[in-house]
């Protein structure tokens, strides 16, 4: 059975595009926690003067221990602040992570490992680069699935969900944890689900794009039914 992982960017966007009133990153955690998300996701770069490391921090803590995921590129900075704050997992993104950054991942990711932090990595669902994760110790591995969610035809869809199913499949023989993101919504995460070695289903956008029609809680329980 996959669990159900929001990812919280799409609500910061959100909010400062539109300025809405009430729209709290601590409030939509606490009731998407509340209405049955199995764990959270984020990105920070550090960078933005409207999203702090003190919004971060007061974020976290509204997740009253569920399982939270910050999403980093390796950077020493960020490695500092990962292992400070009280979260589960350490994902990383960014393009060429590892032919830009294999240095200084060989050399964090066992701080974060013996700071008790799961590690992750978002990749393409290539071979190759489950190879590499696999040599770097990852706990599991986030693919993108976006070849599959965004594809206009039924023989390119099933094509796409047979590399995946294949990918997710490797992973899992190997010790890693799979979970999927890109693109997910309410009409084609059923597929993805079935694919037995998924354990995890990120999304973000298709909750905020229902809630605004159902309310959060509804929107969260929604989707929670589908990935059961």
């Amino acid at each position: 059975m996959a669990q159900m992982e929001l990812n919280l960017d799409a609500f910061i966007s959100t909010q400062q595009q539109l300025k809405v009133d009430g729209l709290t990153l601590p409030g939509v955690v606490t009731i998407a926690g509340l209405s049955g998300v199995d764990g959270f996701s984020l990105s920070y770069d550090g960078r933005s003067p409207t999203f702090t490391e003190k919004n971060l921090e007061l974020t976290i803590a509204a997740a009253m221990g569920t399982r939270f995921a910050l999403r980093i590129t390796p950077r020493a900075e960020l490695l500092q602040l990962a292992l400070s704050l009280p979260i589960t997992q350490v994902t990383f993104s960014g393009d060429n992570l590892f032919d830009d950054y294999g240095a200084d991942l060989e050399t964090f990711i066992p701080q974060l490992k013996d700071a008790g932090k799961l590690i992750s990595f978002c990749l393409e669902p290539e071979l190759a680069l489950l190879k590499k994760a696999y040599r770097l110790q990852a706990d599991m591995v986030e693919l993108s699935v976006k070849h599959y969610t965004e594809n206009k035809s039924i023989a390119g869809q099933a094509e796409a969900q047979e590399q995946i199913a294949l990918m997710a499949r490797t992973a899992e023989k190997n010790g890693l944890g799979v979970a999927v993101n890109g693109g997910i919504s309410f009409k084609n995460v059923v597929p993805l689900v079935s694919i037995e070695a998924v354990e995890n289903i990120v999304v973000g956008r298709a909750i905020i794009g229902r809630s605004i029609f159902v309310g959060l809680e509804t929107a969260v329980r929604d989707f929670k039914a589908q990935v059961l």
